[in-house]
């Protein structure tokens, strides 16, 4: 995990038609490495979307703005890449599913395969992807449905399906959840962490801070457009002033920071379920 795969330095932008001077990104500098996955958190409004965006080169080639800074994916910088090319290193699978459809396929299948044929894959291989894919999301049922006819949290598997079926090395989640019930949502993040468990690096936007704590190695929060901290999930969820940035605390880490507080406990804060577990026994046990 050493390897730097994307590389943000001052990075700044600021929308064509936002009000006054203000930046939805303001001097954001930090890197991912191959393999990780790195999760970015931060009150609404405080830059996650536009990050995505800027990542996967939406800005500056189709969100109009004034960009300062550079973004490397793989030592390229995205923008003197097209859109296309980098989709083939890094994919976005959008907080709003609905927004990822063509709307130029009759079935499932053919949204899947939409963006390979763009790229010239042959027939054998596009229906191969298409297979494995289905399966993977779990969609495998509905390949012959039409998109339109199906429900928020199976087109949000379809676009999930759509990005990685491209096979790039890195995959940037932006809330990628928001149409799934929670056990819809628990599936896809077992997929997420098989896919990373794999070697697919993971960048994550997510408001599940339990699931960010459980999953990331590394957690950088945005306030207000810039950096206010990378490290590790412990020391973030750790840090009293996390609450003060917009992010609410795992559960974990609020039961041990209760437990703290009222003299029970006297170890770290907890931000796992079994240390946590055992945190309250030894509270309990005195």
């Amino acid at each position: 995990m050493d390897k730097i795969v994307v590389e943000a330095k001052g990075l700044g932008f600021r929308y064509r038609d936002a009000s006054g001077k203000r930046k939805a990104l303001d001097d954001v500098s930090f890197d991912v490495r191959e393999g990780e996955f790195f999760c970015v958190i931060g009150a609404n409004g405080s830059g996650k979307s536009t990050l995505c965006n800027a990542l996967v080169g939406l800005i500056p080639h189709y969100f109009a703005g004034r960009m300062k800074g550079t973004v490397l994916v793989h030592g390229a910088d995205t923008r003197e890449s097209t859109i296309g090319d980098l989709s083939m290193r890094i994919g976005l699978v959008f907080q709003n599913p609905f927004n990822q459809l063509s709307y130029t396929a009759g079935t499932v299948a053919e949204e899947l395969a939409y963006g390979l044929g763009n790229r010239g894959v042959p027939r054998e291989e596009m229906v191969r992807r298409v297979e494995r894919v289905a399966k993977l999301m779990r969609i495998d049922h509905i390949v012959h449905k039409n998109p339109l006819e199906l429900s928020g949290g199976q087109v949000q598997r379809v676009a999930f399906g759509s990005t990685f079926i491209a096979e790039p090395s890195i995959l940037v989640l932006d809330e990628c959840t928001t149409q799934l019930d929670p056990l819809g949502s628990e599936e896809i993040f077992d997929i997420v962490k098989e896919l990373n468990k794999s070697g697919v690096t993971v960048i994550m936007v997510d408001h599940d801070m339990e699931r960010v704590a459980r999953c990331a190695d590394r957690v950088m929060v945005l306030e207000g457009g810039k950096v206010a901290v990378i490290d590790s999930p412990a020391r973030i969820f750790g840090d009293p002033d996390i609450l003060a940035r917009g992010v609410a605390a795992p559960d974990y880490v609020a039961i041990c920071r209760a437990l703290k507080d009222r003299g029970y406990y006297s170890g770290d804060l907890e931000v796992e379920e079994e240390s946590t577990i055992a945190a309250v026994k030894e509270s309990l046990s005195k």
